[in-house]
């Protein structure tokens, strides 16, 4: 799947294909805001879930330097032997 592709489905869409095919990374959480990365194919998307307002939103990207913000928070020792 490419990023664009991603991007032309429906937000219900791309959650599903969230949960059906994407690797989950890392959780963050702001404040009210809960948001979960995950890598999909050769893009990352964020699921983000306001738990007061209930309001979702998906966002897709390719771009490295957006993932800085979630640098602490992914255990990276997994990789290593």
């Amino acid at each position: 799947m490419t990023h664009q592709d991603f991007k032309k489905y429906s937000v219900r869409q791309q959650i599903y294909t969230i949960h059906q095919y994407a690797h989950f990374l890392t959780l963050t959480t702001i404040g009210d805001c809960i948001t979960r990365l995950y890598a999909l194919d050769n893009f990352f998307v964020e699921y983000r879930y306001n738990i007061t307002t209930l309001q979702v939103s998906v966002d897709a990207f390719k771009d490295t330097d957006r993932l800085s913000t979630f640098l602490n928070e992914v255990d990276v020792s997994i990789f290593s032997n």
